[in-house]
């Protein structure tokens, strides 16, 4: 396996690496695109069934609530045969930032998924309120397309935001996924992100 790392001199424009990261006889089990710039990354995972994602999702809780790894939010989807994502209710847990983790990926969630293909905005809080502005900050919307394209119909997923330092981390702790993509997102786009999070957090305990 080798290990390819791409550099520039333009620190404005991320650099984009393509590397699958586990493969079996299957084939991929897994493939990350990830690119250099900001501190904080969005991760969307695939899973084959809410079972196997709702597992996924304790191991990370498991990890953040031990401070192995600095997760900001984590939510659980599914998309139904229509393509329809569908937020899953579970347990929340405050990261060690202060921040509600289903807030946070509400929040994500927003950012990358259309709300044409959201079963509910309702579930969304206040990340309308900010989608289209962290989407532009977002590359355009590049990245939202490569991300949403993840959890396709009949499948469910995992959405996250961490720190760019914690994308192997959290991969090694979901072997599960049958696919994985990792994107960062700049530190403007992770505030307003986490900005809007707040909002619907103190919206949802009030």
């Amino acid at each position: 396996m080798t290990d390819e790392t791409q550099k520039t001199t333009e620190p404005a424009e991320p650099v984009e690496v393509a590397a699958v990261i586990a493969a079996d006889e299957t084939g991929v089990q897994a493939e990350a695109a990830v690119a250099v710039q900001g501190n904080s990354a969005i991760i969307v995972a695939q899973f084959a069934d809410m079972d196997t994602a709702k597992v996924a999702y304790e191991a990370l809780l498991e990890a953040e609530s031990k401070r192995a790894i600095d997760i900001d939010g984590v939510l659980v989807v599914n998309a139904d045969y229509q393509g329809k994502i569908h937020i899953q209710k579970m347990t929340d847990h405050t990261t060690r930032n202060g921040f509600l983790w289903g807030a946070v990926a509400g929040v994500v969630i927003g950012v990358i998924f259309p709300p044409s293909i959201l079963a509910s905005a309702a579930t969304v809080g206040v990340a309308g309120a900010i989608a289209g502005k962290a989407g532009n900050l977002m590359k355009r919307g590049a990245v939202a397309s490569e991300l949403a394209d993840v959890i396709k119909p009949g499948t469910s997923g995992i959405v996250a935001l961490v720190s760019i330092t914690a994308i192997d981390a959290v991969k090694e702790t979901i072997p599960q996924a049958t696919e994985v993509k990792a994107v960062p997102v700049d530190d403007e786009t992770a505030a307003a992100v986490k900005e809007a999070a707040k909002a619907a957090g103190d919206t949802t305990a009030g």
